[in-house]
């Protein structure tokens, strides 16, 4: 699915599956629902905008580590089939799952943001200005 830019400022969802269970964690994979995404090593592209895997774990651990009662296994990133792949505790509280998950999906989106805002900052600067 093809996004414009009008949509990418209010719809970014990211969808997880479980891919593993063991004794003390699930595993769950992460990748963008509703925006046209693909990997290609070593970054993804959302939406047109490059994100190195790098980024992509920066933007993870920033949101995860405001949330102090959350343990985590390993978080995983570089791969086609998802944006990232996490180890969640057994009995975690799935409210605040969800609300960092869509936190990251925010970060993400806010990231994307930026660099089209200033893409087009920059346009206008050379169709306006004369040298």
């Amino acid at each position: 699915m093809n996004m414009n830019e009008s949509n990418m400022t209010t719809e970014f969802k990211l969808k997880a599956r479980m891919t593993n269970v063991d004794e003390l964690n699930y595993t769950i994979q992460v990748y963008p629902l509703n925006i046209e995404w693909k990997y290609a090593e070593p970054e993804y592209i959302i939406n047109e905008h490059r994100f190195k895997n790098d980024s992509v774990r920066q933007i993870i651990r920033n949101v995860v580590l405001k949330y102090k009662d959350f343990m985590y296994g390993s978080i995983k990133v570089g791969s086609k089939d998802y944006l990232f792949e996490a180890q969640i505790p057994k009995g975690f509280n799935t409210e605040n799952l969800k609300q960092i998950i869509t936190q990251i999906g925010t970060e993400i989106k806010d990231e994307i943001m930026k660099n089209e805002n200033e893409i087009e900052t920059f346009r206008k600067f050379l169709e306006e200005t004369e040298f």
